[in-house]
């Protein structure tokens, strides 16, 4: 396998003072603030943008004296030239003129590094704003942020890496995808980007270590088992987890985008930590070695995905949500997040990994914790939308039928194959049980977490009702994309805009990493069919992908095995979808879609499939008996568009857009 060597260090020079930078500029955001009030106030007044921007420097060849401090200025779009500052004073006449002066806090000292960060407060204007930055007068970079008010354009994606088992070279490395993000972002710039899980795989900490390496080769369970967590398997570890980071978040495309576009991240997928960390069984997992390698990436998730550390909590930083006790093998609080992407779009990041257990994804009491803090912020009337971000898809193909057979004792017999190593890689390393079982537990589709899941679809159905306010769920971890989907059940006879159980489930994954073979999608797509959460809830996959990216006709409607990313927009009738011409915009008159609005369906019929890409998600899960302007149907609605790579031999990642329409709820 090709190794992809890390970003070189640019020359210290290039900052006065000098400045080695191992790993950055990450620009983060952290939320709106309006007025002297808390975001979800209705008042007018003050919008402020949050975020931060981290850099990670080697000591011995940095001059902090004094301390690093970064320059923070507008942008006029038109000349390239300096606008107002940062704060909102008067118009400047230089690049620089009086832009604010932010100095670096150090937030973290280790191995010779230190990280940086520079907490950053920009008022929105009137208009979408090109923000400009400069660390120790070094090389100028923008981003955008939107206006006053408007809905965020946001880029989602996950499993930005490759497996272990992975040859980067058959997909031109990891830079095709963020290529074309970059592209997109030239053309209609991305306020957010939310990352769904893997944001780094982590897997190679079982080749590129000693001691840690030494302990998942012996043999003998009890004796793994009981093995100390020592100090010099602490240390390689750390060093593992810090160089791996600080290479990869500074590569290629990937490291262009993080200086430019402001990151919202999650970890409920395992490559963060390590492949399946949580889904392995109880004993196994609480194990010295394993909670101490859970305990060093955290500690690197925090430094290098949310600019933070432990110490910081709901009081310093209010876009935390933090769980209600420390987790089984990672013994600190859960860290979700919750903040506004624009005045009427809520977004809730659920970490479903610090508290998981291989039959538990979130305690009780922490989601007592969640649904308290979502009705303490929303605003009734104006919130209209509500993104969960899960990073595993809850709605998806049952694999049910697989967990029964790789459980059931006619698997015994291969089992003891594996252990005499007759059967290369059937057992993992770990626990010695069957390597697919630890993807399969994490699922929330799982006979493990089925109870639980029910539970929170259906409070997240009863929130929806409570507050007119529209769900719609992300996911990845899979390896391809679809639009899974729960809806009341036709026999109701609600219209989509007025259906409270309908949230659609978005599942982009991955951006980087290899899809499954199309067998492994057409057999997920033989077991979908339509289930019944309840006597009110339905749920299917929704067929989006009538035709592959050069044209042909699918019979497998629902999946698309190929690499992908997604982007998250407010619905805007005068703007054509990314990547169609706009002559093919207007050709469509959406009088098919009036059509099978008021058409009437009965129970058994499925829902008519869209003919062209602006009609996909205006049809209705259920139909709907009233003819509406398609446009007014979808005022404050979201039009989402899933990317897909055309080829994987193209370095450039060129992509073909598959768009999906979310309504807004209009409950009565």
């Amino acid at each position: 396998m090709r190794a992809i060597a890390p970003r070189p260090v640019p020359d210290p020079k290039l900052y006065t003072p000098n400045l080695a930078v191992k790993c950055g500029p990450l620009l983060r955001y952290t939320g709106l603030r309006r007025g002297d009030a808390p975001a979800h106030s209705s008042s007018g007044g003050r919008e402020t943008w949050r975020g931060s921007v981290m850099i990670v420097t080697t000591d011995n060849a940095s001059d902090y004296s004094p301390p690093p401090h970064l320059r923070l200025f507008y942008v006029n779009p038109e000349t390239g030239k300096g606008g107002k500052d940062a704060r909102g004073s008067s118009r400047m006449h230089g690049m620089l003129g009086q832009a604010k002066e932010i100095q670096g806090v150090r937030l973290h000292a280790q191995f010779e590094v230190t990280f940086w960060r520079f907490n950053l407060e920009v008022d929105l204007t009137d208009s979408e704003s090109k923000i400009a930055y400069q660390i120790n007068r070094g090389p100028v970079i923008y981003f955008w942020v939107p206006a006053k008010g408007q809905t965020m354009n946001i880029m989602f994606h996950s499993c930005n890496g490759f497996s272990l088992s992975v040859n980067p070279d058959d997909f031109c490395g990891p830079d095709p995808m963020w290529q074309d993000v970059l592209n997109k972002h030239k053309e209609r710039p991305f306020h957010v980007m939310l990352g769904g899980g893997d944001q780094i795989y982590n897997d190679a900490v079982t080749k590129q270590t000693v001691h840690f390496r030494e302990w998942i080769n012996i043999k003998t369970p009890f004796q793994k088992s009981a093995h100390e967590f020592t100090g010099e398997m602490s240390q390689e570890l750390e060093e593992f987890y810090l160089e791996r980071y600080s290479m990869w978040f500074a590569q290629g495309m990937f490291g262009v985008a993080n200086a430019q576009i402001p990151m919202v991240n999650i970890w409920d997928v395992d490559h963060d930590i390590i492949d399946g960390f949580g889904s392995y069984p109880n004993h196994f997992n609480r194990c010295p070695v394993f909670t101490g390698l859970g305990a060093v990436a955290f500690k690197y998730y925090m430094l290098f995905q949310h600019q933070s550390t432990v110490r910081e909590k709901e009081e310093h930083e209010p876009s935390w949500l933090l769980g209600s006790a420390p987790g089984p093998y990672i013994t600190e609080l859960s860290r979700s997040t919750f903040m506004f992407l624009g005045r009427s779009v809520a977004f809730l990041g659920l970490d479903c990994r610090t508290e998981r257990m291989r039959d538990l994804v979130l305690s009780g009491s922490t989601y007592e914790k969640v649904f308290a803090r979502l009705r303490k912020e929303i605003v009734p009337g104006e919130t209209k939308h509500l993104i969960v971000l899960l990073g595993i898809p809850i709605a998806y193909p049952r694999l049910v039928w697989l967990e029964n057979l790789l459980t059931s004792r006619i698997m015994d017999p291969i089992k003891a194959l594996g252990r005499m190593g007759i059967i290369g890689g059937f057992l993992n390393n770990f626990d010695g049980g069957v390597e697919l079982l630890d993807d399969l537990d994490d699922h929330w589709t799982a006979k493990n977490h089925k109870q639980e899941r029910n539970f929170f679809i259906k409070r997240l159905q009863q929130f929806a009702a409570d507050t007119s306010i529209r769900i719609t769920i992300l996911g990845g971890d899979v390896h391809l994309a679809g639009i899974g989907q729960f809806f009341s059940n036709p026999k109701l006879k609600i219209p989509k805009d007025k259906d409270h159980r309908y949230m659609p489930n978005v599942i982009s994954s991955a951006i980087v990493n290899t899809p499954p073979p199309n067998t492994m999608a057409d057999i997920l797509n033989k077991r979908n069919k339509i289930h019944h959460l309840d006597d009110n809830t339905d749920e299917d996959m929704y067929p989006i992908f009538l035709t592959d990216v050069d044209g042909t006709p699918r019979n497998n409607k629902r999946l698309l095995p190929r690499r992908n990313y997604c982007i998250i927009r407010i619905y805007d009738p005068a703007r054509p979808i990314d990547g169609f011409e706009e002559k093919q915009a207007k050709q469509s008159t959406f009088s098919k879609i009036k059509k099978t609005m008021s058409k009437k369906k009965t129970d058994d019929m499925p829902p008519a499939l869209p003919e062209h890409p602006l009609e996909a998600g205006l049809d209705g899960a259920a139909g709907s008996t009233m003819e509406l302007d398609p446009h007014e149907y979808m005022r404050d609605g979201l039009q989402i568009t899933l990317q897909m790579e055309i080829n994987q031999h193209d370095p450039a990642g060129r992509t073909k857009p598959y768009s999906f329409n979310v309504p807004s709820l209009r409950k009565d």
